[in-house]
């Protein structure tokens, strides 16, 4: 289950940025960083030339606790590695308080639903996807066209021609 987010992950990060002419990805990676399994996906691109480093970390569930604490490994993360790195938090879905959270720590986020705020100095990906359960809008009356009007017309009429199939 959670190596099928995983990859569920890595394939959004793939697309999300293959959609940009510019971003080269050379290489997408999971990497061991702690004793307890925990997983680091690193991308490697490249954007006008230059080489840049998306660190992400991959949560399952938006929850608080949850957020604080890949907030925490991520900065940590974001020490070790050179600079030109950006922190990336995945994950299946996030609100709209956990995107706000995500902006105002500077941490990019990306989530299986489509949304998407990843910032890679010369280029900035914003994707934002619409509500599943948006309502329709009501249905708009047809109005008449000369043909239906006369056929209108007509019906009332003649209302026992119409359900006779035509025939009197």
């Amino acid at each position: 289950m959670k190596r099928h987010l995983e990859n569920r992950a890595i394939e959004a990060l793939r697309e999300t940025l293959g959609q940009i002419s510019v971003i080269k990805i050379k290489e997408i990676e999971v990497e061991d960083f702690r004793p307890r399994g925990e997983r680091t996906i690193i991308a490697r691109v490249e954007i006008y030339g230059h080489a840049h480093e998306l660190v992400c970390k991959l949560v399952g569930s938006g929850n608080a606790h949850e957020l604080q604490r890949a907030f925490l490994e991520l900065g940590k993360l974001h020490a070790r590695f050179s600079k030109g790195t950006t922190s990336v938090l995945i994950a299946p879905s996030l609100s709209e308080e956990a995107q706000d959270l995500c902006r105002d720590s500077n941490i990019g986020f990306l989530d299986l639903e489509g949304n998407a705020r990843l910032y890679l100095d010369e280029v900035f990906i914003v994707k934002r996807s619409l509500p599943l359960h948006k309502t329709l809008p009501p249905r708009v009356e047809t109005l008449p066209t000369c043909e239906t009007a006369h056929f209108a017309d007509f019906a009332k009429s003649a209302p026992g021609f119409l359900s006779q199939g035509g025939k009197h």
